[in-house]
């Protein structure tokens, strides 16, 4: 009875650890007034340190490693304009290869 308790908790530390691993991904950058999103497959991940990608220009294409976050943390600025983008989660980038 031990060895499976043993097992399942193994089990289930392994799957939690790899899922908070980060990614590493050629994503294209998108940026309009909502905000700025790494896309990849037709799909838009919001950048939440989204200061990190100042140098670079909408349709650029970069090799990041980051984390998916359930949100984004620090100061929340006013809406710039109405325009809805919708995106699959935010995501904070980790490194830029």
């Amino acid at each position: 009875m031990k060895s499976i308790v043993l097992i399942l908790s193994l089990t289930f530390s392994v799957g939690l650890i790899s899922s908070c691993g980060k990614f590493g991904n050629k994503m294209e950058i998108v940026k309009d007034c909502t905000g700025i999103y790494l896309q990849k497959d037709n799909v838009d991940y919001k950048v939440c340190n989204e200061e990190i990608l100042d140098g670079y220009s909408a349709g650029d294409k970069i090799k990041v490693e980051y984390d998916l976050l359930t949100e984004c943390f620090g100061l929340i600025g006013e809406p710039v304009c109405m325009l809805f983008h919708p995106y699959e989660s935010n995501i904070e980038i980790t490194k830029i290869k």
